[in-house]
């Protein structure tokens, strides 16, 4: 473990997160996810996180956030990713801090390891978000918050049609998949506009067809394969979808669901 982020635990290397947009091009200059950086600092600001505070970047790609919140914010933090050619991109840029290769279903942290854990359009491309989120839980400190920015189901049957988006559900299936894991929600704000302003960006990328940039996205690289036009939500369904971020803490202990594992709807 570099000096520098001393205090986290050591062995990460050998274990492997998913949910990055892995070795496609980038979504934007800076951040492979809808909002970038502005919804990463609305997060900080919501969560009221101290300086110093032990955070966990899970999906980190290249590492922009991470080095964000380092020297904006002077928090200590790890970035997490599954794609080992992205964390030595970041290991490059910032041979400072901590990058490493792991799975968000199995984390080699300590109980309590971290203050917060920030995961930015990383769960709705997982094909178990419970399992994830009950490995969250179990390295964050009693008083810890989870960071969540993530695409949700505003309204319509809530069925993705093939080639479609991956989304959390709605608002209600949302707070079930957090609370289940022994979460509850302390903040919620909609920011839907800035997925419309993603796909129009991505639609105006140089030198590629519309939707095709936004394949690429953290949160939509599990929908289609690369150089795959996303496909607008069917018409049959009617499905709106929106995008948003949320502060959750964790429960008392002794009010975290006994059962755990309980699926959710998503779509």
């Amino acid at each position: 473990m570099m000096r520098s982020q001393q205090g986290f635990g050591e062995g990460m290397a050998a274990v492997a997160v998913c949910g990055s947009a892995a070795d496609r091009g980038d979504f934007a200059p800076a951040c492979l996810r809808p909002g970038g950086l502005e919804l990463t600092e609305d997060l900080v600001t919501l969560a009221r996180l101290p300086r110093h505070a032990r955070v966990l970047d899970l999906g980190c790609g290249k590492g922009t956030t991470v080095a964000h919140l380092v020297d904006r914010h002077d928090l200590r933090v790890i970035g997490v990713d599954a794609s080992a050619v992205q964390i030595a991109r970041a290991r490059e840029a910032r041979p400072d801090l901590g990058f490493f290769v792991g799975r968000a279903e199995g984390l080699p942290f300590a109980r309590a390891a971290f203050d917060a854990v920030l995961v930015e359009c990383v769960l709705s491309t997982l094909a178990d978000a419970d399992a994830a989120l009950r490995e969250i839980v179990g390295v964050l400190a009693d008083d810890g918050c989870l960071l969540v920015s993530d695409i949700y189901t505003r309204g319509g049957v809530d069925v993705c049609p093939p080639s479609g988006l991956p989304s959390l559900g709605r608002r209600e299936a949302v707070a079930g998949l957090l609370e289940g894991a022994g979460f509850r929600i302390a903040e919620w704000r909609d920011r839907s506009g800035v997925l419309a302003r993603a796909f129009w960006d991505a639609a105006a990328s140089p030198g590629r067809r519309p939707g095709e940039a936004a394949a690429e996205s953290a949160c939509t690289a599990a929908a289609a394969p690369s150089g795959e036009a996303v496909k607008r939500p069917s018409p049959r369904t009617g499905r709106r979808l929106g995008y948003f971020i949320c502060v959750a803490r964790v429960c008392a202990r002794s009010e975290a669901p006994a059962a755990k594992g309980a699926q959710h709807g998503r779509s």
